[in-house]
């Protein structure tokens, strides 16, 4: 256990010093199918709001991040150590890594909730009313 959470955030540390710390509105296609907008949060003891409109794909990659999340998006990847998700609505969530999660109000699939899919140690994602 403490070696998996030594290599989350050795991961995690090494892509905060490989990648920017937020990037914001990439747009990106596969093929001619576009997929919207990706928003990248990365890095270690981060607090961050995002306005989401529906569309976006957000990843967060890191440790001891703290992310809102206002609006819809249509998924949220997290992935490394003590990272904590608030999100009002979302379609798909993955979930990678120790103590960390995703909370969310809603989502606009049929039944109401996220698809999802967690890993790690200690790490969730809930549905909150």
């Amino acid at each position: 256990m403490k070696n998996f959470k030594k290599t989350i955030v050795g991961l995690a540390l090494a892509l905060l010093f490989t990648t920017p710390l937020l990037t914001k509105a990439q747009k990106v296609s596969t093929g001619t199918q576009e997929t919207g907008e990706t928003i990248n949060v990365t890095g270690s003891s981060l607090n961050k709001n995002i306005e989401a409109t529906g569309k976006e794909d957000i990843n967060i990659v890191g440790s001891s991040i703290n992310v809102v999340i206002t609006g819809n998006c249509n998924s949220i990847k997290v992935t490394g150590a003590g990272i904590k998700v608030k999100a009002q609505g979302v379609k798909i969530i993955h979930v990678q890594g120790a103590d960390s999660g995703v909370t969310y109000t809603s989502s606009p699939n049929k039944n109401g909730k996220a698809i999802s899919r967690v890993s790690g140690a200690a790490s969730y994602v809930t549905k909150i009313k």
